[in-house]
């Protein structure tokens, strides 16, 4: 009980960490999918927007738009934050579950220090998913080192149905393949020679997972574009991965000043990560290792991979280490001081710690309420208010909307039958297109030619937390064939005069 009492606490404060307001924009846009498969059928050409967009279109998030959809059906928005806050939670135990050796309380007390500071990229999007297949592939790949049994090929039949699941849920489901790949390349030297036959017979029937599905050789290509956004390969991912929101690398946001706190965690963290790596490799299995590795990488290319570098350094890193241990012994030493003192001593600064992260926590809580209720949806984020006067303030038919991007989703979901600019997809745009809606924030003057030519009298733009669209806002402003006709903390829209 010792053992595991830290690991449940560890994730009862993920899940009271993650318990705020739909912050992230995407979700709308998922929910709209849903709704437009279980009226529609599945389909092959973007239903939302009017701007081209690449053809067939390859929805891999289907069972996660499904998920989510009946939950919001049943419950409405506060039920999808009670799903992420729980299913986060889970998150956390399954990845600190293997772990056999006490949980230290300092050490317990950095892990939540992190997990605070990590707090909103616990969002309610497809990653989610993507860290519980993970947490999964992390408890169960070690069953696979040993000889043929019945829980041998419960283990690979448990994987093998995780990852078709996965193939539709999210578009990071080759990290399935990635982790295996560890596991078994990593182990092959010690095993049976049944055993190397029935693993790679495991691998290739893993790696074959997305032909099961419809779509299956475009689920497969899917990925490779991920990756190229990734390592900016080509014109479009260069641009999206430098100019687009959370694609951009902790070192550009703090330089911009953005979220500052937690990129320098991720930055100390990462720092901390190599330092353990490089002293004390045997901390863990070598599989293990290698995915911290995996995740220092993509954490250090974009900041929505914020989780896919937590949870292995939470738990390789900030329990399972022996190099912390070694610092400590080095301190302690360094300040001459009694054991026992020293101990007293960091028993006091755990409870500081501690209470000093859930005294800042508090703090934060307030935020999340407004008029003594839970407020379910961020408007600082979302056009909750900009959208419902927009449906009662409907265009003219044959007219176009412009908006960026993070305001897309929710149109769609919330006004179905007006289409939008853009929205989160922007897998689904060319060069060209990045280019154009990135210049319209810089260069403004060019926007208006454009709206004259294809008919586009209205915008829907934030206004005050997102600083990239000032320059167009203060354009329209000034501009007198357009008006604003609606004006909120968060969100303005603008009118083209008739």
């Amino acid at each position: 009980m010792k053992v595991l009492l830290p690991k449940i606490l560890f994730a009862l404060c993920v899940a009271i960490f993650a318990f705020f307001p739909l912050t992230d924009s995407d979700i709308w846009w998922h929910l709209a999918s849903a709704r437009d498969f279980l009226e529609n059928g599945l389909a092959s050409n973007d239903p939302f927007c009017w701007t081209p967009s690449k053809s067939p279109w390859i929805n891999v998030h289907l069972f996660f738009q499904l998920a989510v959809y009946g939950v919001f059906d049943a419950f409405g928005a506060l039920g999808l934050v009670a799903l992420k806050s729980v299913l986060w939670g889970i998150v956390a135990f399954l990845w600190l579950l293997p772990i056999k050796r006490k949980i230290l309380w300092v050490h317990f007390a950095f892990l939540i220090s992190f997990a605070f500071l990590f707090r909103y990229a616990f969002e309610c999007r497809p990653i989610l998913a993507t860290m519980f297949f993970l947490g999964i592939f992390w408890i169960i790949l070690p069953q696979l080192e040993k000889r043929i049994s019945a829980k041998w090929i419960l283990s690979a039949f448990v994987l093998l149905g995780v990852e078709w699941i996965w193939v539709r849920t999210q578009g990071l489901f080759p990290l399935g393949f990635g982790l295996a790949f560890f596991a078994i390349a990593f182990s092959f030297s010690k095993l049976s020679p049944a055993s190397k036959v029935a693993n790679g017979i495991f691998f290739a029937l893993l790696l074959a997972t997305p032909l099961a599905h419809d779509q299956g050789k475009s689920l497969w290509n899917y990925p490779i574009e991920l990756l190229n956004r990734l390592v900016g390969g080509t014109a479009s991912s260069q641009i999206f991965a430098q100019q687009i929101a959370e694609n951009r690398a902790p070192t550009t946001l703090l330089v911009l000043g953005e979220n500052r706190s937690a990129m320098i965690a991720l930055l100390v963290g990462i720092l901390i990560s190599a330092f353990v790596i490089l002293r004390d490799r045997h901390l863990a299995k070598p599989f293990q290792i290698a995915w911290l590795v995996v995740g220092i990488f993509l954490a250090a290319t974009a900041e929505r991979n914020l989780t896919l570098f937590f949870f292995p350094f939470a738990a390789l890193v900030l329990v399972h280490s022996g190099a912390l241990l070694f610092v400590r012994h080095q301190l302690q030493k360094k300040i001459s001081i009694s054991k026992e003192k020293f101990s007293a001593g960091l028993k006091i600064f755990t409870v500081l710690l501690i209470a000093f992260i859930f005294g800042t926590y508090i703090r934060c809580v307030p935020a999340y309420f407004e008029n003594g209720s839970f407020k379910a949806i961020s408007s600082e984020r979302i056009p909750v208010s900009a959208v419902n006067f927009m449906r009662l303030n409907p265009l003219p038919e044959n007219s176009k909307l412009f908006n960026d991007d993070r305001s897309g989703g929710y149109v769609e979901w919330a006004l179905p039958g007006v289409k939008t600019y853009a929205d989160g997809r922007f897998i689904l745009k060319d060069s060209t297109f990045l280019a154009s809606y990135l210049n319209f924030a810089e260069e403004p003057a060019n926007f208006f030619p454009f709206a004259d030519s294809l008919s586009v009298n209205r915008v829907l733009l934030p206004i005050r937390y997102i600083p990239l669209w000032k320059n167009l806002v203060y354009a329209l402003e000034k501009n007198p064939k357009w008006k604003r006709v609606y004006q909120d903390e968060a969100y303005g829209v603008w009118d083209k005069n008739r």
